[in-house]
């Protein structure tokens, strides 16, 4: 098949119009949807893989699709995919590939801000480190102290840090 070309077909349904249209209208698809299920079939591809299929008309290419939708289904998309943050076309795709849909945009946000605030402080604990390091090299025992707190628990903060980027991440 050439690269978006759109073949196109007239058929005469010859007395079976109303029973194509049932048909059609059962299963909420258009009357070319079914005949395109029915000609695909007719060529013998219809024990291929569906991904098989979309790679060899083009899967890699973007392309406009028109959704019929009821009004709340309609309502629920906008809503969803607004609410993760992608758009229509991002959001109805993730689930046809059954790829994990991400977080919601708000809850990203948050994590993001928590992430910043985690790595602020990790920085804030390198000079506090460097400046326990100085003191060492200069002996200054008295000055030490108010640091030796903040150093006793550094395990634990490197600890917290890379849980909520792990969490970050695997959520991502």
């Amino acid at each position: 098949m050439a690269t978006g070309s759109r073949d196109r077909v007239g058929v005469d349904l010859r007395g079976i119009g109303d029973a194509v249209r049932a048909t059609a209208r059962a299963r909420q698809i258009t009357v070319a949807a079914l005949a395109r299920e029915a000609l695909v079939e007719a060529i013998g591809r219809s024990s291929m893989l569906p991904e098989v299929i979309a790679a060899e008309f083009g899967q890699a290419e973007i392309v406009k699709l028109t959704l019929r939708l009821r009004e709340p289904e309609a309502e629920a998309l906008i809503l969803n995919a607004t609410g993760l943050g992608l758009s229509y076309g991002e959001y109805v795709g993730r689930l046809v590939r059954q790829t994990p849909l991400p977080m919601p945009a708000a809850e990203r946000a948050t994590d993001r801000a928590v992430l910043m605030a985690s790595s602020d402080n990790l920085a804030a604990l390198s000079v506090d480190l460097a400046a326990f390091m100085r003191l060492l090299r200069m002996g200054k025992s008295d000055e030490i102290e108010k640091y030796r707190r903040r150093i006793e628990t550094v395990d634990l903060d490197i600890r917290r840090h890379l849980d909520r980027v792990s969490a970050l991440i695997a959520s991502a």
